[in-house]
């Protein structure tokens, strides 16, 4: 059966441009700051840091596999996926901002404000996404180029953001305490925050036209029962083996993250040098995600998460070896991951709805939106797993905060090498991994097709022909 074509309005790629360059904004802090802001301004010990966020963490993850469920199961005024682009960011904004209020209050109960706040971001993140996912798998219909092409733009928003942020984020924080008595990263925080909320409302209006309110939506895309969504997607062996490589990788890229501003200020002295960094990396990343695209789709999804496992583990075992003594090296090791990670980052959760049409094809149960909520709990399992790997890391080379804000580390060498010892081994796992996965292309072409063929006519209409 040849692909389906369908129309999508110009606008549409340029929104989900924009939404996920106001959202990658938006979460900054708490993404890339969080754990330093924790140690180093809060106060909170590495041990009990990686800790609470460990079970932050995996609350987050049952938060999101409920939210496959009730996405699944519920439509809401505004509809089953634009509703929530109305709702989440609203969580997510609330829950930043509480994770960079600093009052002088005991630390026990700092954490337990960064905790809760933690739980309303991953949420808000959660349906965010998985709203975000469900429009474009609504406005694709079966067509992989439009899937393919949002997705592309997805990642360059994404990339875009980077290199604004890692340019003005750490400067900015640096100006405002340089020039009064304000806590410069809860000030940030405040504003970015509210540039959050602005793309996903702009993607919310612009969507309009592909979804409303549907008043049988509970005899349609609501029928499958909990138990059959749970059952038949731990049955998924594809979407499974996807889950488990994808964590490892989110675990090794998050981990790094937030360990990016303990190498530059703590072992080579030079914070400013961690935004010089990030800015580069983030020009990389958008160029990157420029070229992606007509690559990825060309060799593939499965050859370009390949390609991204293999790169991620060759630039980290890098730094393992030869960064130690060179922030240049972490670099030029970091942006080789970036680059080769581009190509998978253009596909998009587009792996997750293949297994999700794969599902649909195999067992004619319409689970989609389910399978594609495992995208975000694959990312968020990937994230508890770096929670630990931080810990680890600081507590193995003798990492001690100072009320003074100098830190010290009874072994630098020995927490550089494994910066980027850890994540190497774990890209390498991700790419041993994806040499197994056998959903192509090809098959997941002819699977949609047949796929909406089948539920055109179970709605009484005829799909258009290609």
């Amino acid at each position: 059966m040849s692909e389906v074509k369908t129309t999508m309005k110009k606008s549409i790629p340029w929104l989900y441009f924009l939404a996920m360059f106001c959202q990658m904004v938006g979460g900054t802090l708490a993404g890339s700051y969080l754990t330093y802001y924790m140690t180093g301004r809060m106060l909170i010990t590495a041990t009990v840091m990686g800790t609470v966020m460990l079970v932050a963490r995996i609350v987050d993850g049952v938060i999101g596999l409920l939210s496959g469920v009730i996405v699944q199961k519920v439509c809401f005024r505004h509809g089953q996926y634009r509703s929530w682009l109305l709702y989440a960011p609203i969580m997510v904004a609330i829950g930043t901002t509480m994770c960079f209020i600093n009052p002088n209050i005991p630390v026990m109960a700092k954490t337990v404000i960064v905790f809760v706040g933690y739980i309303l971001y991953g949420a808000g993140m959660s349906f965010a996404q998985l709203s975000q996912n469900g429009m474009m798998a609504k406005i694709a219909g079966p067509d992989m180029s439009i899937r393919m092409t949002i997705a592309g733009k997805t990642i360059q928003g994404m990339n875009a953001a980077t290199i604004v942020t890692s340019a003005i984020t750490l400067p900015l924080i640096m100006y405002i305490e340089s020039n009064s008595s304000l806590d410069g990263y809860t000030l940030v925080q405040v504003v970015y925050a509210t540039l959050g909320l602005i793309g996903q409302i702009a993607l919310f209006v612009g969507t309009k036209a592909y979804e409303s309110y549907d008043p049988n939506f509970k005899q349609s895309a609501g029928a499958v029962s909990l138990g059959t969504m749970l059952s038949e997607t731990l049955k998924n062996g594809q979407l499974i083996l996807l889950m488990i490589a994808d964590a490892l990788r989110w675990g090794a890229l998050m981990a790094l993250i937030s360990l990016g501003m303990y190498y530059f200020t703590d072992i080579m002295g030079n914070p400013n040098a961690f935004a010089l960094a990030m800015t580069i990396q983030g020009i990389l990343g958008f160029v990157s995600s420029l070229i992606a695209p007509p690559i990825a789709m060309k060799v593939g999804k499965k050859a370009s998460a390949l390609i991204g496992g293999i790169s991620g583990a060759i630039a980290y075992a890098g730094i393992a070896l030869f960064a130690h003594t060179n922030y240049i090296i972490y670099i030029v090791c970091n942006s080789i991951a970036i680059v080769g990670g581009s190509l998978i980052g253009a596909c998009g959760a587009n792996l997750y709805l293949d297994c999700g049409e794969y599902q649909l094809y195999k067992t004619g149960k319409d689970n989609r939106t389910f399978v594609m909520s495992m995208f975000g709990m694959a990312t968020k399992i990937g994230i508890a797993i770096s929670s630990p790997i931080v810990a680890l890391i600081l507590n193995a080379s003798g990492y001690l905060a100072s009320p003074t804000g100098v830190a010290t580390i009874a072994n630098p060498r020995l927490m550089v090498m494994l910066i980027g010892g850890i994540p190497a081994s774990l890209y390498a796992l991700n790419f041993i991994l994806m040499l197994f996965y056998k959903i192509t292309d090809e098959k997941a072409k002819e699977m949609a097709a047949h796929n909406f063929a089948q539920m055109q006519q179970k709605l009484g209409a005829t799909p258009p022909v290609s």
